[in-house]
């Protein structure tokens, strides 16, 4: 059977834009601004840290995660998980080594627990691997587990400014695992407000059902701090292109990631908090944009 041919989305042309806006926005010099809510680590240096920042100017590590959402669209990809860890500048004269550190999310029906090793060869690049194992029970799936397997390189390219590039293979429970490249781009537009963008190309790995998709896809997402404790945050994506070996069958959920939605965030502790909002997802079956509810409770190391 002919694989079914790509199909561009005239959105295409707005990421590049928004892309090469981002890359042409005049950048001024700023301290080094470390959120409460992420690992310290110290420094001889003159950075000074603060906790009322959007986000942290350390190594941003994305792990890609999996939430349950209710109904029979199954299971939401989610690109960003917000997990940051400090700092990006190391000082010149501290020898680099490696930084192990571990994340936990707890969400309505799933829990997943994350470790990660950095290495940091250069004051502004930064490399990382972590291993996520997660656990979901729906009243639609039972009970299943999963692990997700996550690489990249970071490079600072100015004081607000962070690109990097990533790798993920995810086992999808041993049914038909996928894996996915990504580009990605943070900006940090101020003191309290802080951008993502990432661009991915994702593709089943090998499975028993003999099923081949493929897909390229966008996510966006906004953070806003309005106090020390709160934040608020804007999620979006969908996808660019798309193909299938079987036309006849639905796309998996997570290469149909066309979703938009905002959320409330509350750390109650410097290593505890809880996020909760809606986000509307394309229903894989009636092809309708349905709203689900997001409510997780996020875990971050000590200082």
């Amino acid at each position: 059977m002919k694989k079914k041919a790509w199909t561009m989305n005239p959105k295409l042309t707005l990421l590049l834009l928004f892309l090469s806006g981002l890359l042409t926005l005049p950048v001024k010099a700023q301290e080094n601004l470390i959120r409460k809510d992420s690992i310290k680590l110290p420094s001889r240096e003159s950075h000074v840290s603060t906790t009322d920042s959007a986000v942290t100017s350390g190594v941003s590590v994305t792990i890609p995660t999996i939430h349950p959402v209710l109904g029979k669209g199954g299971l939401q990809y989610n690109r960003f998980s917000d997990f940051s860890i400090a700092p990006y500048l190391t000082p010149r004269t501290q020898r680099s080594n490696i930084q192990f550190h571990g994340t936990g999310s707890d969400d309505i029906n799933s829990k997943s627990r994350t470790a990660v090793a950095t290495y940091t060869p250069a004051p502004r690049i930064s490399l990382y691997s972590a291993a996520t194992l997660g656990l979901v029970e729906t009243p639609f799936f039972g009970k299943a587990n999963y692990y997700i397997l996550n690489g990249g390189v970071n490079y600072l390219l100015s004081s607000n400014l962070n690109a990097g590039i990533s790798g993920m293979y995810n086992s999808n429970f041993n049914l038909i695992p996928f894996w996915s490249l990504s580009a990605d781009l943070q900006y940090m537009a101020g003191r309290n407000l802080m951008l993502e963008s990432s661009l991915s190309y994702m593709q089943t790995a090998n499975n028993p059902f003999n099923l081949d998709q493929s897909a390229v896809q966008i996510d966006l997402h906004g953070r806003y701090r309005l106090t020390d404790d709160w934040f608020l945050n804007a999620y979006g994506g969908f996808p660019v292109s798309q193909k299938s070996n079987l036309p006849s069958r639905n796309l998996m959920p997570m290469m149909d990631n066309t979703h938009y939605g905002g959320t409330v965030e509350y750390w109650f502790q410097p290593t505890m908090g809880a996020e909760a909002g809606l986000i509307w997802v394309r229903d894989i079956f009636s092809g309708k944009m349905r709203p689900q509810p997001k409510l997780e409770l996020k875990f971050r190391p000590g200082k």
